[in-house]
């Protein structure tokens, strides 16, 4: 069973001797630098090397405490599905990078003289898919101007892995986009309440009135990365066609057409943390320092979805991630401070 992982080991460019040594550590649950140099006739360098690089990747941890240093295997289906995670984010990139060249080249319109790069999808479900992975791949920012309701539901869950890796997401509208849509404002902070967003309201048009099939409509923009402009063509609720261009000065410019001496800002508004992360920022303030488990019953907040926040956290660099060194196996403790 355990010669089944070193392929694995082996596609995600861990040695022979690295890959060795952990199975020794597997079959044999600890062992010190003497006693894997001896059964598997390494050098010290080469072995002091190869756990270094295994307690990194988080697949062993070590214990200072007992002299000669011990090295205990981590729980193995904890640090092995860890592993599967990293090489499972490193191929949905890859894919979706992939992706993105694959659909500009096939689209319609393909690569004009200009070097700018059109693209149009044949029907909305395929914008709809595209533009959620072109969201989930942004590295920095994402703007939005007065998208229906509808789309922006369909949008949420992109929205929101794109808040997590702390992107900056704005939002422009203008009521006179919307003119059925009194409440236009109410409906959008409702459908983004999980998302850290700017929302600038203006009181001229963001939206652009053009004639799609005789029909006059409005057409909104989704700007990703300046690097992305993607277009959705719409009526009041109703998406009827998406299309996109890659061209980052175009997209500059564009951009500053949502700003003055263009348009006029009524107002702006900065929706904060959602509740559950300031509830975690509020326990986490005001007991100083605390480990993952207090944590959790403090919040009621447990699992994927406590990690997802506590990760944010630390990326936005609010909070303090601390290892908590013990001589037991497994899952090592974590603890949590506020970031002065």
């Amino acid at each position: 069973m355990i010669d089944q992982f070193t392929l694995l080991l082996n596609e995600m460019d861990f040695s022979d001797i690295q890959i060795n040594i952990y199975r020794y550590l597997l079959n044999n649950k600890y062992g010190t630098i003497n006693d894997i140099r001896n059964e598997l006739n390494y050098s010290y360098a080469q072995v002091y090397n190869a756990l270094l690089y295994l307690e990194d990747k988080n697949l062993i941890d070590s214990s200072s405490n007992s002299k000669p240093k011990l090295y205990l295997r981590k729980n193995p289906k904890i640090a092995l599905t860890d592993l599967l995670d990293v090489k499972y984010m490193n191929l949905k990139d890859a894919v979706i990078k992939l992706d993105e060249e694959l659909k500009i080249q096939e689209s319609k319109f393909g690569r004009c003289v200009k070097d700018v790069s059109f693209y149009i999808y044949p029907d909305v479900l395929l914008g709809v898919n595209n533009l959620s992975e072109l969201i989930e791949a942004a590295k920095e920012e994402i703007i939005l101007t007065s998208l229906p309701p509808s789309l922006l539901k369909r949008l949420e869950s992109s929205l929101y892995e794109a808040y997590l890796k702390g992107l900056v997401i704005k939002m422009y509208f203008s009521l006179a986009d919307f003119e059925n849509y009194p409440k236009y404002f109410e409906e959008i902070t409702n459908i983004l309440r999980r998302i850290r967003i700017e929302i600038i309201q203006t009181e001229q048009k963001t939206c652009r009135v053009i004639r799609y099939n005789d029909e006059i409509v409005n057409m909104g923009n989704v700007f990703i990365d300046n690097m992305y402009l993607n277009s959705v063509t719409f009526q009041e609720d109703e998406v009827f066609h998406f299309d996109g261009m890659v061209e980052p000065n175009v997209i500059k410019n564009a951009k500053k057409y949502l700003e003055p001496p263009v348009k006029t800002i009524i107002k702006r508004i900065q929706i904060e943390y959602p509740e559950p992360i300031q509830n975690v920022l509020s326990i986490i303030r005001e007991n100083q320092v605390i480990k993952t488990r207090d944590l959790s019953s403090k919040s009621k907040i447990g699992g994927a979805k406590l990690r997802e926040i506590l990760e944010f956290l630390v990326n936005q660099g609010i909070v303090e991630e601390s290892i908590i060194k013990d001589n037991k196996a497994g899952r090592p403790k974590r603890e949590y401070s506020i970031i002065n």
